[in-house]
């Protein structure tokens, strides 16, 4: 097969930064798993050295990245932790597989790892995957998440617990020299358990600075589950790249990530908080009294409030988070971008932004290709969807409707029914 293949007659979204993009009519050129040419009205080509797919007006967009993943979860998974922890290996990494594959058929080129339940489901996954022996996106490996004493997590044996600065760096440097590229830190309560409540603050300058600098060291990045405005300040001053959740964001909150506005990212995973209050989680056991005793109604309607300020504020919002549970099932990812439409008010290609050219910067160094953006010297993870995705973001959650998936310039799923 031609190292060179043309997408003709297609509909191109490039995501080079307008919020208000409009798919034009070209052709997009992939040359060695990169972009080559990105031509509105049309490309003439060498048929004997370029292999020509003809998309009939599909669109053509960037593939989408998820900044919050657990791969861990399976596809059955239903918030239970421990037993996931506790399956034989062998079943467990299969699981793991068929995860993999799913965001990738789903048109998620890249994913960040948050924390795994056994140890190197996201090294090894992506071992895997790199040296093309099991198809999966490009993934930003996580390790355990790491809490400290009497915090959440820190009695289960699924995280590392450390108690000071000089313990974190242990840690972080052992994991780190397992392949881990994305630390996860438990920094604040989560009120679906109601006695770690979302508004507790765990750990301290100290440890968090003592974290970023020596994942620093080896190339990685820390990450942070942070609801609470003093955790989600505390990891703003002190370097944190990438902040999850961010549901209580106040004025020192968020000045602090105005300051970092350049280096900084948040992933608020809003549709699984919506999915929770608005009942969809009963049938697998979240009572209506649970969601009260959680808070989450309130965090809801502060997180809108708090991402409508960032996002005024120029805070690069990532899409992602927490999907795998049976009421944010696998392979339903892009619902978050809906979410972002519905109640950030954002236009379907400003979401499409948080999962592409929002993410590029921050991935394309840990991962070592430039992505986010259909543009020359970008590396061709693309995906062909039927459907005006700058019309209505919701095409990207209909599986009849996505026709091809391609990463490092190769189709890795096609649409057989569908797409020639």
């Amino acid at each position: 097969m031609a190292d060179r293949t043309l997408l003709r007659n297609a509909k191109v979204l490039t995501c080079s930064g307008d919020p208000e993009e409009t798919p034009f009519d070209g052709d997009v050129l992939v040359d060695g798993g990169r972009i080559s040419r990105v031509a509105p009205g049309g490309l003439e080509v060498d048929a004997g050295s370029t292999r020509v797919v003809d998309v009939r007006g599909a669109t053509v967009l960037p593939g989408l990245c998820d900044a919050h993943t657990h791969i861990s979860w399976p596809l059955d998974f239903v918030f239970d932790h421990d037993g996931v922890a506790a399956e034989p290996p062998a079943k467990h990494i299969l699981d793991v597989a068929s995860v993999a594959r799913t965001f990738l058929e789903s048109g998620y080129t890249s994913i960040i790892g948050a924390g795994v339940l056994q140890h190197g489901d996201d090294t090894l996954m992506g071992d895997f995957i790199d040296r093309g022996l099991l198809a999966g996106p490009r993934i930003v490996p996580s390790g355990p998440m790491v809490t400290e004493p009497g915090a959440l997590g820190a009695d289960g044996g699924l995280m590392d617990v450390v108690a000071d600065a000089r313990a974190m760096r242990q840690v972080v440097a052992r994991q780190c020299d397992s392949g881990v590229k994305a630390i996860k830190l438990f920094i604040s309560g989560d009120g679906i358990v109601p006695e770690f409540a979302s508004e507790d603050t765990y750990m301290n300058d100290d440890m968090l600075s003592a974290a970023v600098d020596e994942a620093g060291r080896h190339g990685a990045i820390v990450t942070v589950h942070a609801r609470s405005a003093g955790s989600i300040a505390m990891a703003a001053r002190t370097g944190v790249q990438l902040i999850h959740h961010a549901c209580f964001v106040d004025d020192e909150a968020r000045r602090a990530l105005e300051q970092r506005r350049d280096d900084v990212w948040v992933c608020p995973g809003m549709h699984y908080l919506y999915a929770v209050v608005h009942g969809d989680a009963a049938p697998w056991g979240v009572t209506a009294d649970q969601v009260s005793r959680s808070g989450y109604d309130r965090e809801l309607t502060s997180l809108v409030e708090g991402l409508g300020q960032l996002r005024a504020s120029g805070i690069r919002l990532l899409s992602g988070g927490d999907f795998g549970h049976q009421w944010t099932r696998h392979g339903t990812y892009a619902a978050e971008l809906q979410r972002y439409v519905e109640l950030l008010g954002m236009t379907p290609v400003e979401a499409i932004h948080t999962a592409t050219r929002n993410a590029g910067p921050l991935v394309g160094p840990l991962v070592g290709v430039r992505t986010g953006q259909i543009a020359e010297g970008y590396q061709a993870d693309l995906q062909v969807v039927d459907g005006d995705v700058a019309a209505d973001v919701t095409v990207l959650q209909d599986p009849a409707r996505r026709l091809a998936v391609m990463k490092d310039g190769v189709f890795e799923y096609v649409n057989r029914q569908r797409f020639p």
